[in-house]
């Protein structure tokens, strides 16, 4: 026995030394050729997006004075992301609920809060939720909801142009472009005024192509914070209605705009009343600070009830073949306990009311102190925003002299609010004063949103 173990370990030794030479070889020419042996060394580093960029400078950057500007998180007067009490109180009320069930959801998400979502946008008597016309679908938030009726829309029926705000999310184009539609410009902004330019919105959209899928900000447009008026959402609808378009609004964290969330879902309320189809893309996470467990919903109000089986099926089928899986479970019951609970739901409105009212109140001192600075530009409209940010259309010079001066501003120009303080209101107003000063006689042609120029890779969302 020993003497055939003494063979094998023999044999088994050469094979060893052969391969250890063959590799060696191997490595030698390989260096020799400047190669390494790792699977993952022909990876190159990702490009940074924008919004990564500014949070490293703004990191490294050692003054006292610096402001990032750029974030989409509402905080507090303290620097924190906001915190509902109501949030913290439907959490441990869920917490104690034996009877949660730990099954997985249906495809379309919590039935729950389906319901809730969809009765806060509709109202209690909507007619279309009353005969069934509206379909529901849980997601991780408001632009996840944009991108599956996207795809849905274009790959499920014959839609195939997409209109779009001139300036938009840029985030829109990025999502109706990959989904396959031809998007085109509708006139939205006005620099020159510094509002909504309603005239050139209305001329566009009269020569749109019929049938073509609208996508409309339901409030604190994005990036200009500027909403049509009553009546004017109003032409808009009739414009609509006229030319068989498919409205897809987008309504992002209602209460936030005007701190009631009844009257930012207005718009959706109306559209749907009037007996047409219309898609909504939800969000709850800035309304309700659920950054971590984000949650949105997207809502199909059905002009005609026969077609909601039909489209139940087809929205279920693509979510099993994109093996799509709903947000979280219980930032979803968070959301239907707070909406269906009376004093939690009062509780929750009362907080976005002060919300609201904080950034209104540094609106209008931040307006205050560059009128009395003279700043250049048009800063008279900035309450008429909506909204905590607040918009302007800076060049790429006007940009980087801000940085200079350790204000971080995104290349939209749209600059978070919450991150204004009594302490440093002061700086930022001395800066954009010098800064506008400065470049007074600048083209604005060097901006951003000037001619379709888009920077997609800015943007950073929940």
């Amino acid at each position: 026995m020993s003497a055939i173990l003494s063979v094998w370990h023999s044999l088994l030794l050469q094979t060893v030394v052969k391969s250890s030479s063959h590799r060696s070889a191997a490595t030698g020419r390989r260096r020799n050729d400047g190669e390494r042996l790792s699977p993952f060394a022909c990876l190159k580093r990702a490009t940074p997006t924008e919004m990564e960029n500014l949070n490293q400078d703004y990191q490294l950057d050692s003054s006292p004075r610096k402001m990032n500007l750029a974030h989409e998180v509402y905080r507090n007067e303290v620097g924190k992301a906001q915190t509902f009490q109501a949030v913290k109180k439907a959490e441990i009320s869920i917490a104690c609920n034996d009877f949660n069930s730990s099954e997985p959801l249906p495809p379309l998400g919590n039935p729950d809060f389906l319901h809730a979502a969809t009765e806060m946008v509709l109202g209690k008597s909507s007619p279309a939720q009353a005969v069934g016309r509206v379909v529901g679908i849980q997601t991780k938030n408001s632009i996840d909801a944009l991108a599956l009726a996207a795809q849905f829309l274009r790959h499920k029926t014959t839609r195939d142009v997409c209109l779009l705000a001139r300036p938009c999310n840029p985030i829109y184009w990025q999502i109706f472009k990959e989904a396959g539609f031809n998007c085109q410009r509708y006139q939205y902004y006005s620099d020159a005024r510094g509002e909504l330019n309603i005239y050139g919105l209305v001329a566009d959209l009269m020569t749109s192509p019929d049938g073509a899928v609208v996508v409309l900000d339901a409030c604190s447009q994005h990036p200009t914070g500027q909403d049509p008026s009553v009546d004017e959402w109003k032409l808009l609808f009739h414009i609509v209605k006229c030319k068989k378009m498919l409205p897809l609004i987008h309504l992002d964290s209602p209460g936030l705009a005007s701190g009631d969330p009844n009257e930012d879902a207005w718009p959706v309320r109306f559209f749907s009343d009037c007996g047409i189809d219309v898609l909504c893309a939800q969000s709850f996470v800035k309304n309700f600070g659920l950054y971590n467990e984000t949650v949105g919903h997207l809502m199909v109000v059905l002009s005609n009830v026969a077609q909601v089986h039909a489209f139940r099926g087809q929205f279920e089928s693509m979510l099993l073949d994109k093996n799509a899986e709903c947000s979280s479970v219980h930032s979803s019951r968070i959301v239907a306990k707070i909406l269906t609970d009376e004093k939690l739901r009062s509780e929750w409105c009362q907080t976005l009311k002060d919300m609201h009212q904080r950034v209104s109140r540094m609106r209008g001192e931040i307006r205050k102190k560059l009128a009395e600075l003279k700043t250049p530009g048009n800063w008279q409209n900035l309450v008429k925003q909506n909204g905590y940010h607040l918009y302007w259309n800076p060049s790429r010079s006007q940009i980087r002299q801000l940085k200079d001066r350790h204000i971080y501003v995104p290349s939209s120009g749209r600059m978070n609010l919450t991150s204004v303080s009594p302490t440093n209101l002061d700086s930022l107003a001395a800066a954009l004063n010098d800064v506008m000063q400065a470049t007074k006689g600048d083209v604005s042609s060097d901006n951003y949103f000037v001619a379709d120029k888009f920077n997609t890779q800015y943007f950073h969302s929940v």
